[in-house]
């Protein structure tokens, strides 16, 4: 078992072909990515602890393709009609995975919070690849200490992109530290606030009460059939001036069990939402320019799926999250880090 672990752990080749290092060698810009290979505090389906394996292959397949057609005819988002470059490999680094402990989750916790907190006080922004959805909570924890230490009293806004909540405070035996509570663990953390989370993609039946302590709050919830009702660009504005009022930065939580699990069954908790993959590809495509100060991407259960295509699509949607960061429009500097700008005002739930 500790060979089969090792073999899912260990990077074949970087996320999205990136060379592996630490966190010394980033600079101020550049995207680190730390993978967070556990699933450990998973209540049903498992196999998320060897989403990051499946995503470094996936992903730097994927770059092949963009690097072959950069270098050929260029880039022609088809999507939008526009073209774009790569921009300078040398701006990703992967800093491999956390050290995960599947008998002491706090153990856990503080070593991929480590991780994310050195990315983030290095100026880079953290990307940290699960893993089931609790892996999130110590990924934003390390987000908050490293602005804590830089900006104090700065507030940061929160988006979770989930078909749940993930705002219980306690599930049976895995208590205050699981799956179904890491939205609930940021918000105590002292940098965020319930007025500025927002989830999205909410679908099936949730907790009453849980529902009312975060709208009571001022907190901003879009069910899936928001989504459907106003579409992708629609939601993705309200929720960034929701998430960024009195905020200019923005850590981004996306869990892909959102996406119909008749699209993507390779996840560990089914979901009936009818989002498509365009729903989510058009809204990360609307957020991949906000002020981002860190994104985690979780629950690809590649086991689940022998076909292999739910971190194909996976792969594509972590590339929109962050495509403001690795595509540049055609004629910008291809060096340079993107200029992105916080969002204003303040738009109340649908």
């Amino acid at each position: 078992m500790d060979d089969l672990h090792r073999a899912f752990r260990s990077p074949v080749r970087g996320f999205f072909g990136a060379r592996l290092g630490t966190h010394a060698q980033l600079r101020s810009g550049d995207i680190g990515f730390v993978g967070m290979p556990s699933d450990a505090t998973h209540s049903s389906r498992v196999g998320a602890r060897f989403g990051p394996r499946a995503l470094r292959a996936g992903t730097s397949a994927l770059m092949e393709r963009l690097a072959r057609d950069a270098a050929g005819g260029g880039l022609h988002d088809t999507r939008s009609g526009r073209d774009y470059a790569l921009r300078d490999d040398a701006c990703m680094l992967d800093l491999g995975d956390a050290a995960i402990d599947e008998l002491d989750v706090e153990a856990t916790i503080e070593a991929i919070a480590a991780m994310t907190c050195a990315v983030a006080t290095a100026g880079a922004l953290p990307v940290a690849v699960g893993g089931d959805h609790f892996n999130g909570y110590p990924a934003c924890l390390g987000v908050s200490r490293a602005l804590a230490r830089s900006r104090p009293g700065a507030r940061i806004g929160y988006i979770q992109v989930d078909g749940h909540l993930d705002y219980g405070d306690r599930l049976g035996a895995w208590g205050r530290y699981n799956h179904a509570t890491n939205a609930r663990r940021v918000a105590e953390l002292p940098n965020f606030d319930l007025a500025n989370m927002v989830w999205i993609g909410i679908a099936g039946w949730v907790d009453g009460a849980d529902v009312a302590e975060i709208e009571g709050a001022g907190g901003l919830i879009f069910s899936a059939e928001d989504w459907h009702r106003l579409g992708s660009a629609e939601v993705a504005r309200r929720a960034l001036d929701h998430a960024l009022a009195g905020c200019d930065q923005l850590y981004l939580t996306i869990d892909i069990d959102a996406l119909d699990a008749g699209f993507l069954p390779g996840t560990g908790s089914v979901v009936h939402s009818e989002i498509t993959p365009r729903h989510y590809l058009d809204l990360l495509g609307a957020m991949s320019g906000a002020p981002l100060c860190g994104v985690d991407f979780v629950e690809v259960s590649p086991p689940l799926d022998p076909s292999g295509r739910s971190e194909d699509i996976a792969s594509r949607l972590l590339l929109e999250a962050i495509r403001a960061r690795i595509l540049v429009p055609a004629g910008h500097a291809v060096g340079s880090p993107p200029q992105v700008r916080a969002g204003a005002g303040h738009f109340g739930r649908p």
